[in-house]
């Protein structure tokens, strides 16, 4: 089998994985449901991870390794974009979408469950899964702060800001009221709210 099969099939089964440990919790699945999800051996799957510990270390691993810088493709339109209003619309609305979609909070539901068992992996989804999330919204804060769009002393700390605004209230409903799932009225109020909330925090005040 070729390296991009190879890979291929990896993802495959790791994805499949998700969709267990999510309906079954990390205690009630078992490797027999891993290999059936994904239409492997058991074999295979002993090959390929180990055992259901390695498949969840290995799951965690994959979502971490996948969200990289990813809010790379705004910075140059921070760059050019017209006003304040415009460049937070933009980032709050692709920053929290991208939060709440399904899989994404389908895997944090995961990780929070399962956190006390493996602190490592908890520890592992915070620094590599959601920091660097946070560390891509503060550069792009950053740059609107070098045009003099907004006044922001400290990125990073305004990146936690505008993360708290925009998702405490959707994603906390999604964890939680789990019968009562956020519509898209409720989501884009949610998210004009937040956008609003934190430019009246950090509009630069005229000068002169």
């Amino acid at each position: 089998m070729s390296a991009a099969r190879s890979a291929q099939k990896r993802e495959l089964i790791l994805e499949r994985a998700l969709d267990v440990f999510v309906a079954c919790g990390y205690k009630g699945t078992t490797t027999d449901q891993l290999a059936a999800a994904a239409s492997v051996s058991k074999q295979t799957l002993y090959k390929e991870f180990g055992d259901k510990e390695g498949v969840f270390t290995a799951l965690i691993q994959f979502a971490c390794d996948r969200v990289g810088d990813p809010f790379a493709p705004l910075t140059e339109q921070m760059h050019s974009i017209s006003s304040a209003e415009e460049a937070l619309d933009l980032l709050a609305t692709q920053f929290t979408r991208s939060i709440m979609s399904p899989r994404v909070q389908q895997l944090r539901r995961l990780v929070i469950a399962e956190a006390v068992r493996f602190p490592p992996l908890g520890l592992l989804y915070w620094e590599s899964g959601f920091l660097p999330v946070l560390d891509s919204v503060a550069r792009c804060l950053s740059i609107l702060d070098e045009r003099a769009l907004l006044d922001i002393p400290d990125a990073r700390l305004a990146a936690r800001h505008f993360a708290g605004m925009l998702l405490w209230i959707p994603s906390n409903q999604t964890m939680f009221a789990v019968s009562m799932p956020l519509d898209e009225t409720e989501l884009a109020e949610s998210i004009a709210a937040g956008s609003k909330v934190f430019l009246r925090a950090y509009r630069r005040e005229p000068t002169g």
